[in-house]
């Protein structure tokens, strides 16, 4: 678990990588899936709330994109690239 954290605090703090990452083709096919039937407000509601440890959202956010059509086999890919940087 710990490795993971510090993997994931690595790649947050190299902008060039994150950069990479959040303009590849499957990042931006995530965020349309994400932002599909969510309004700009509804989103930041959902972020704010999980930042203050309410999931609860995010948690149905996720489920609905992993239940929608290739949304699992996208995050897969997105996990796997973030994982060769």
């Amino acid at each position: 678990m710990k490795a993971n954290q510090d993997k994931l605090q690595r790649l947050l703090s190299d902008k060039k990588t994150l950069e990479q990452v959040a303009k590849s083709p499957d990042a931006q096919a995530l965020a349309g899936m994400i932002s599909q039937g969510q309004d700009q407000a509804s989103l930041k509601k959902i972020a704010a709330d999980a930042a203050k440890g309410d999931t609860s959202q995010l948690s149905q956010l996720i489920q609905n994109i992993v239940r929608s059509p290739g949304g699992a086999e996208l995050l897969q890919r997105l996990s796997g690239t973030i994982n060769q940087k």
